[in-house]
């Protein structure tokens, strides 16, 4: 695979898991469509402001290139936000329509950080080893 081709695999991945993660604010101003879906599944509603911020957070650490360094913690945070809320979701008998959206956004995230080792882990390698 090209570079070209990795690049426009990395920036669609990428920005649809940042405006995922931007999608958090809803999660902090505690949304009622949310904070229903929160207790229907069973979830104490007070962690939502909190997964809210951290989604928030990861997303800006993925989307912004000065902040490299925290970019892989991002990855693999949201990558185990959304393991969690995909099995919660099937865990809870709740249809393909639901946990398949949080299935989506785990590959793309998986996507997005295999993207992003294609175009920067040499050089965040070559930093580290200095």
């Amino acid at each position: 695979m090209n570079t070209k081709q990795v690049k426009i695999i990395y920036w669609v991945s990428t920005l649809f898991l940042g405006f995922v993660g931007l999608a958090g604010i809803a999660n902090i101003l505690m949304v009622e469509e949310l904070v229903q879906t929160t207790r229907a599944l069973g979830l104490p509603t007070y962690f939502m402001p909190f997964f809210g911020v951290v989604k928030v957070v990861g997303a800006i650490a993925i989307l912004v290139p000065a902040l490299r360094r925290f970019q892989q913690a991002a990855y693999f945070g949201f990558i185990f936000y959304f393991i969690g809320a995909t099995y919660t979701l099937m865990a809870t008998d709740s249809g393909p329509e639901k946990w398949g959206v949080t299935l989506l956004i785990l590959t793309a995230a998986g996507v997005s950080y295999w993207a992003w080792q294609q175009r920067f882990q040499s050089e965040f390698s070559s930093r580290v080893s200095q």
